[in-house]
């Protein structure tokens, strides 16, 4: 023990600063903060930094009271007077006896130069003697920060090198203290609770709120602690906040106080200048300012806590929200000229580093409706194709309708308003007068605009009116122009680029140049990939998928459509008019599939996306397939008069060859589907270079006027051509038209055909649409009739006559029981389930039932071979 060496350490300035402070009414118990605590005095020292205001020292204190019956609890609260060596010893030497950690009678320095000079072996001779205490002794060092004495913070440095083994040390501060923390960081004996460790989640905010009296649902609690990002001391103001008030003019109050005022004057310049944009950057910073080394100055901000941190490693800063919102309302209300200047350098800066929207936000904010003008020319377009779209739009509002008709380029911002309206005559005019302005400038000033006019008119207006060759034409030029400007001419070149090129594709694939079109839509997927315009990427994807469905390979198309709308989703963009293609190809797929629920609901999914005015093509694919399922209902004079409002819904205007093809197809399915095989004669009788589909629609014509032979010639073409969906009916109508004629063996292997070219895509809508009792029938009887045969057709088969294949068993796994054995006397012969059901008189389920069963029990796969095995056992 050691004895007084003279008179004891001076009483501090006030007797608050020993001991912990009092708690203030109202708080709660945040259990996972007590826990981080709890942890730290597992180790050497615990480290709570954050700026004012985010609860350190009440969550500090809280622990303490919850957990000083464990063992003492030394607290200093330390000011600018502690940074005498001396004073800060002294203090600490009397927490540590009103603790309890040092009883009286224990012998300890005195006051001196000994105490002023050595505190660290002081300490370390002090944690030699704690031995009596029955855990360790905590000891916290509250406000750290105002500690800046180097004699101080050398001995504190010294101290936490080697901490005696029954210390703990909790330091408090709003900084970082400069301590060699790292080492103890790589040794694993530092515990850090950081601002985002204290920032109040939302079960703690509706928690403390009760505790207030105030009870508000869960979303508004969420809404709160989002606008103060859980910062306690603006979460406190915003309950104690009269009603009325506004909450953010308090916490601005506070944080001005607390935070701004303390700064030197050149700092605080730099914090309200800086204050402008959203995010910061070193370079931003420097264009704001002036200041050379400006993201040196951040680093150090963030460093301090100063309610400013690091967005990612890409050198990036942020401002808490409501410090950047209380820096704004300074800088307006003490320099508002200044203001727009710092906008404009802002939206300046963003141009020149190829981040456009960011750029609008600050021409718009400055009110430089010339440059916000010039920025939409340059990014409007491929902006109004991105996920930034609504952002755009918002900030076109904004602009002047009295500055519209000032210039080309404001006018083209009216066009993109109308657009965003929906307003398609409007959005015509506005380009035509943004055409006009241009009257008088010189080429140089003009290519930008013209370019943007263009592209957008392609885009928008002749793409909506179905003027596929003109779209060609307009687009070849638009990709033309954008080869002969240099890319600081048009900073939008890959976006504007993968827009055209997405044109021109449409405008191929609808005027019948599907080959071109396939290389255009690739070629607009991959730029939109690499340009960052995922809705072109998504409409690429999606007429692609059309192209497929349009050739027949149902997998291809499918996988197109996931594609394009796993993409939209990624973007929560599942309902935008871009994905209005791949929503028609999966509803075409479940039709060609047999799903004709899921086939409708694909439609109602594209109507919805296409929304109120439609572009042609998707009009008349719409309805199209509207009328395809009519005629899968059994209503093919509806699906005529449906077909008969695409059309005249689609203009006089429609230049669009391939999609009158389609519009013919489904006139044709109806007109045979009605017994009329005339108008399918006359249309397709005398045309060259048919369409697989066209074809088949023929030589159904041909049969049903009994020109046989012809029909034949027409199903030979397609039979083993690509369109495998066309081929499937080929193949199936030929099966038909040869039993009609008692050719069996030719019908079974046409089947046989027709079944394994279906079952790769699942194709199923031919056998359902054509022949019904006699494709059951044809089906039946191919299960039977050959020993060995081709699988690959199995499933479908199963479909179509509704048996289930059975497992192959291992033989001999039972006998058979009386049952069993009459409905196998059935299965040599033609009969399906149903009629051996109606001949046994039980259920077609039980017969099933016992189908599967006698399978396994024989060891047989299908029935044939049920029938082969019974046969070789005597049971037939």
């Amino acid at each position: 023990m050691w004895e007084p060496a003279g008179i004891g350490p001076p009483m501090p300035e006030t007797i608050e600063q020993i001991g912990r402070p009092r708690l203030p009414p109202g708080l709660i118990w945040r259990d996972r903060l007590a826990k981080a605590l709890d942890a730290g005095t597992r180790r050497a020292v615990t480290l709570v930094c954050a700026g004012p205001g985010w609860g350190k020292t009440t969550a500090v204190t809280t622990w303490a009271a919850a957990r000083s019956i464990n063992g003492p609890i030394a607290w200093l609260t330390l000011d600018p007077g502690h940074n005498d060596p001396y004073v800060f010893w002294s203090d600490l030497l009397l927490a540590l006896q009103t603790s309890g950690a040092v009883r009286p009678g224990d012998r300890i320095p005195g006051r001196g130069a000994t105490l002023a000079t050595d505190g660290v072996a002081f300490l370390r001779r002090l944690g030699s003697g704690l031995g009596a205490s029955a855990g360790p002794v905590v000891v916290v060092l509250d406000d750290l920060h105002e500690i800046t004495e180097p004699r101080v913070l050398d001995a504190l440095a010294g101290l936490l090198r080697r901490v005696p083994e029954r210390l703990r040390l909790v330091l408090v501060a709003r900084s970082v203290p400069e301590l060699q923390l790292h080492r103890l960081r790589a040794a694993g004996d530092l515990v850090e609770i950081r601002a985002h460790d204290l920032a109040f989640r939302v079960e703690e905010a509706a928690e403390l709120m009760a505790l207030r009296g105030v009870r508000a649902p869960v979303d508004q609690v969420a809404a709160q602690v989002r606008a103060t990002e859980g910062w306690a001391a603006g979460l406190r103001l915003a309950l104690d906040a009269p009603a009325g008030a506004v909450v953010d003019e308090a916490a601005g109050d506070y944080l001005i106080r607390e935070v701004l005022a303390t700064q030197p004057p050149e700092l605080r310049e730099f914090l309200l200048s800086t204050s402008v944009p959203d995010r910061i950057s070193g370079d931003l910073a420097t264009a704001l300012t002036g200041r050379r080394h400006a993201e040196q100055i951040l680093d150090r901000l963030a460093h301090a806590n100063l309610f400013l941190e690091r967005v990612g490693t890409t050198g990036w800063f942020r401002y808490h929200r409501q410090f950047r919102a209380a820096l704004r309302y300074r800088l307006a209300r003490i320099r508002p000229e200044v203001v727009p200047r710092l906008h404009l350098l802002a939206a300046q800066w963003h141009a020149r580093h190829g981040t456009p929207l960011a750029a609008l936000t600050h021409a718009t904010l400055a009110g430089d409706w010339d440059l916000v003008g010039r920025l939409v020319v340059d990014h409007g377009l491929p902006l109004f194709a991105s996920p930034d779209r609504a952002e755009l739009i918002g900030l076109l509002r904004q602009v002047p309708v009295d500055r519209l008709p000032g210039s080309a380029e404001l006018m083209f911002c009216a066009a993109l308003r109308s657009y965003a309206l929906g307003d398609m005559d409007g959005l015509s005019q506005r380009l035509t007068q943004s055409r006009v302005l241009l009257t008088g400038r010189g080429r140089a000033s003009r290519q930008a605009i013209e370019l943007a006019v263009n592209a957008m008119e392609a885009a928008t207006v002749i793409n909506r009116r179905g003027e596929m060759r003109r779209l060609v034409t307009v687009t070849t030029e638009v990709l033309a122009e954008l080869g002969r400007l240099r890319w600081d001419q048009t900073p939008s070149m890959p976006q504007h680029r993968a827009i055209a090129l997405l044109s021109k594709g449409i405008g191929l694939l609808w005027t019948d140049r599907a080959d071109h079109a396939d290389r255009y839509l690739w070629a607009a997927a991959t730029g939109s990939r690499a340009a960052g315009t995922p809705l072109v990427e998504i409409s690429a994807l999606g007429h692609l998928a059309l192209l497929g469905v349009l050739h027949g390979s149902l997998r291809t198309a499918g996988e197109h459509a996931a594609a394009a709308l796993g993409v939209a989703r990624r973007i929560e963009a599942e309902d935008r008019a871009a994905t209005a293609p791949a929503h028609l190809v999966q509803a075409a797929i479940e039709l060609l599939r047999g799903g004709g629920a899921e086939a409708e609901d694909g439609l109602r999914r594209a109507l919805h996306a296409c929304g109120d005015q439609p572009e042609a093509a998707m009009t008349v694919l719409s309805g199209t397939l509207r009328a395809y399922l009519l005629v899968e209902r059994g209503e093919p004079g509806t699906a005529g008069a449906v077909l008969g409002g695409v059309v005249q819904e689609a203009g006089p205007g429609l230049d669009a060859p391939l999609l009158r093809r389609i519009i013919g197809l489904a006139r044709s399915e109806i007109d045979l589907a009605l017994n009329t095989p005339a108008p399918v004669l006359a249309r397709y009788g005398t045309r060259d270079g048919l369409y697989p589909a066209e074809q088949v629609l023929l030589a159904q014509a041909c049969q049903a006027t009994g020109r046989h032979d012809a029909a034949e010639q027409l199903f030979y073409l397609v039979r083993e051509g690509p369109d495998r969906v066309s081929a499937v009916t080929a193949w199936l109508l030929t099966a038909l038209d040869a039993d009609a004629h008692g050719h069996s063996a030719r019908a079974s292997e046409a089947l046989g055909r027709a079944l394994a070219k279906a079952e790769p895509e699942r194709i199923r809508r031919p056998f359902r649409r054509y022949g019904g009792d006699r494709v059951l029938a044809l089906a039946e009887r191919q299960q039977w009739l050959t020993e060995t045969r081709d699988p690959s057709g199995d499933a479908v088969l199963a479909e179509i006559t509704g048996e289930i294949p059975a497992i192959v068993g291992v033989p001999s796994a039972g006998p058979l029981s009386e049952r069993e054995i009459d409905v196998l006397q059935y299965l040599p012969t033609v009969l399906t389930a149903g009629e051996i059901a109606e001949n046994l008189g039980i259920s077609v389920n039980t017969v099933k039932a016992h189908m599967r069963s006698i399978y396994r029990k024989l060891g047989a796969g299908r029935r044939r071979a049920a029938v082969v095995i019974a046969r070789q056992l005597g049971l037939l």
